[in-house]
Formats: C-alpha cells, structure tokens, sequence
C-alpha cells in the first residue's frame, strides 16, 4: 500500500457539511485491491486481538461487531484502514467517530476519510493506520501502546 496524499480539510467539504476537521488521504492498496479482507488467512483475529475496541464500531450492519462482521465477510483495506485510523485517535484520547472511504477513478485507489480532534493526532493516525495493517496482514505483531503513547504526547499542548 502506498500513501500518495494527506490532506487536512477544516471546514464543510465535499465529505460533510457539518464535520469541521477532516483528514482525507489518498491510498493506492497496489496488489490489495485484489484481495479483500477475507481472503487473507488470520488477517480477522490478529485484528481483533491487537485492536479488540473495535467492536464497538457499529459500521454498515448498525449493531456492535458489524465492523468485524464486514471484515470477516470481505472489505477493503482501505475501509478497515478507516477505521483503525479513527480507533487508534479514540484509543489516545482524541474521540472522533466519523469516517468514509471511496474509491475514485483509478482502480486500486482510494480516499480514506476520517475525522480529526488533533491535526498532528489525525496525521499520525493516518500513517500509523497503514503501517498497522500492513503489519497484521504480513502476520507480524505490532507495538500498538507505543504508538498510542506517541499520539498522546504529541496531542497534549506545548505548555504542558
């Protein structure tokens, strides 16, 4: 997977009119776009065992364990990669809710939208979903209270 863009959008965009604090990153899931979550052996469990508050995301079945229930029935990286993104920034402290993931006109590629309390949180988040994923689909283990500990420090004002 390759990360071609972050962008920040504050304000009403074209993803919402109420959502103030967007980030939108453009992700190329190069070989992935062929193999959806389903169709990676133990991609489901290293997820649940790394990140098990996922649960909690509701996702398009609209009850707790529907995020998992779509990756266990097969989605893209870039919707699961949503979802860390805004799990991880949650994990830290920075609460946010609101994601969406679209393909656009090149096939494999897609913008992955989520929303922002902290700009360098939400950048951060960004990048340290991918790796993440990246890291559970090779089957590795992933030092997830580091990274967390990091976005907390950097999201904390300079003052403190």
């Amino acid at each position: 997977m390759i990360i071609e863009k972050i962008e920040v959008l504050y304000g009403p965009n074209q993803w919402s009119d109420t959502r103030q604090k967007l980030i939108q990153m453009r992700l190329n899931l190069e070989e992935l776009e062929q193999h959806p979550t389903n169709t990676i052996d133990g991609f489901l469990e290293r997820l649940q065992s790394l990140i098990p508050t996922l649960y909690t995301h509701r996702c398009s079945p609209g009850v707790p364990g529907g995020f998992f229930e779509r990756v266990k029935e097969g989605t893209w990286m870039g919707h699961v990669i949503e979802h860390i993104a805004l799990e991880i920034q949650t994990l830290a402290g920075f609460d946010t809710g609101f994601g969406r993931t679209r393909e656009t006109e090149t096939l494999g590629t897609y913008n992955v939208v989520f929303s922002f309390i902290d700009e360098a949180v939400g950048i951060y988040a960004a990048n340290a979903s991918v790796d993440i994923a990246d890291t559970l689909i090779k089957g590795n283990t992933y030092p997830l209270k580091e990274h967390i500990t990091k976005m907390q420090l950097i999201g904390q004002p300079i003052s403190q």
